[in-house]
């Protein structure tokens, strides 16, 4: 589970901003809202399922998610890219208001647990800057058989090109890959080298994986191409406010381009052009034995003049008169939310209200914040502007608000701390955010927009 994470000089965070998954002492939706990891593991062993992000349009709410995807992405493929002489770092999204951060440290920091056994705690930072890797420490912190937390041990630590600790497991891993200026040491772990040669790279790695991204984009077919069995429970989700449909079903196909290496992308693209095949359904798929036409189609009943009863179905993509964009939305949204509730992990889900329907964004957030569905420790983070969400069964400490200032610059800000009252029960948290009593409100001064069109 994600504990703490951090990040500085990304986009509009100009500055370091940190938020933490670690539950308060308040006692609020305890049974749903929070998992208790190992107690050895850290002295904040409740971890919150979720965290919400709320605040004006253009604010950077999306950019904090994008931090998180930016540095996974980082972790995961700077060894490969380097293999084709590729160098990821070499245009990073940093603040662009100011010319200074050209110059000056990108920079992000994780702490997450395993819970497997022994339960450990793991911290990893890395920082860079015009094109090379300044820094980069990977630590662990494991329970021994009293289910005492260790100290923390350094399992390796680089400046520049040099690593300055290490630990055995890495020494070894040294001896395989030398440090290379573009390339995160922690990512040599995703290639394939032996389990046993570095275990706790490994299990990084894993759970770099694991941190998922719900959006519309073809992953989600991708995901029920795998997980047959996920599109079922889209559907009773769907059809638990939606009686009318009766059934979704994946349709992959396959098109005869008459290529005989389908590894060769240019010798697809080419024969691709030369057919009168068009984009349709959710798009191609390209794999070793074929290109795929993937589509999810939607079941419902239609009555005849005889009175019988037949099947009709619609393309979630080509009849978008018919299917609502809100439908199509849920269903690709579902497809990572089930994979995460089912395997564990963090999900990303940028502005949840967006052609929702208030009941099914609200329906999002609770399956995360219900222990009985959420059984894996799954976890996510929401941005949203609809503010009456606020008051869906979320802690104070579930909510940051994020806000950006003259310069560009934006922050990020835990709801306990921008008001020393704390709320009572009978207050509603997006009646005090909206009354300004948190930030994050937008300043729209109608008078001053009055003067544009006098």
């Amino acid at each position: 589970m994600l504990i703490n994470y951090s990040c500085t000089n990304y986009k509009s965070y100009r500055y370091k901003n940190e938020f933490t998954f670690s539950a308060s002492k308040i006692k609020q939706f305890d049974e749903d809202n929070i998992s208790v990891i190992n107690s050895s593991l850290t002295s904040k062993n409740r971890i919150l399922n979720s965290l919400m992000l709320v605040g004006p349009n253009a604010a950077g709410k999306s950019n904090m998610l994008k931090s998180i995807s930016y540095a996974r992405y980082l972790i995961l493929n700077s060894a490969n890219a380097m293999q084709n002489k590729e160098n990821i770092f070499e245009d990073p999204d940093i603040f662009m208001f100011d010319e200074n951060a050209e110059t000056e440290p990108t920079e992000f920091y994780f702490e997450f647990s395993i819970d497997d056994n022994p339960s450990s705690l793991y911290y990893y930072s890395f920082s860079f800057c015009q094109k090379e890797i300044l820094s980069e420490t990977f630590a662990k912190r494991e329970s021994n058989e009293k289910g005492r937390l260790s100290t923390k041990k350094i399992l390796f630590e680089r400046q520049g090109t040099q690593l300055t600790k290490t630990s055995e497991q890495f020494s070894k891993l040294n001896q395989v890959f030398d440090i290379n200026p573009a390339v995160l040491f922690l990512s040599n772990c995703g290639g394939n080298i032996k389990d046993d040669l570095c275990p706790d790279g490994k299990v990084a790695i894993d759970w770099f994986h694991n941190i998922k991204f719900a959006n519309r984009n073809n992953n989600s077919l991708d995901i029920y191409d795998d997980n047959p069995e996920y599109l079922d429970i889209a559907r009773q989700i769907l059809a638990s406010a939606d009686s009318c449909i009766k059934g979704l079903r994946l349709e992959k196909r396959k098109l005869d381009l008459g290529v005989l290496d389908y590894k060769n992308p240019d010798a697809v693209l080419q024969a691709l052009n030369k057919s009168n095949v068009h984009n349709v359904g959710g798009g191609l798929r390209l794999s070793d034995d074929g290109l795929f036409i993937f589509d999810i189609k939607m079941a419902f009943e239609k009555k005849k003049l005889d009175g019988a009863i037949e099947e009709l179905e619609l393309s979630i993509f080509d009849d978008l008169y018919n299917i609502s964009s809100g439908e199509q939305k849920l269903i690709l949204y579902l497809a990572p939310i089930i994979k995460t509730l089912k395997e564990g992990g963090l999900l990303l889900i940028d502005e949840v209200e967006t052609a929702l329907h208030y009941y099914y964004s609200q329906l999002l957030i609770r399956l995360f914040n219900d222990n009985d569905i959420n059984h894996n420790h799954s976890q996510a983070i929401f941005t949203t502007h609809n503010t009456r969400l606020l008051d869906e069964n979320l802690r104070v400490d579930q909510i940051f608000t994020v806000t950006k200032n003259n310069l560009g610059v934006s922050s990020l800000s835990p709801l306990e701390d921008t008001d020393n009252k704390s709320p009572r029960k009978v207050h509603k948290l997006s009646e005090r955010y909206i009354d300004g009593l948190y930030g994050g409100v937008p300043d729209i001064k109608l008078e001053e927009i009055k003067k544009i069109f006098m």
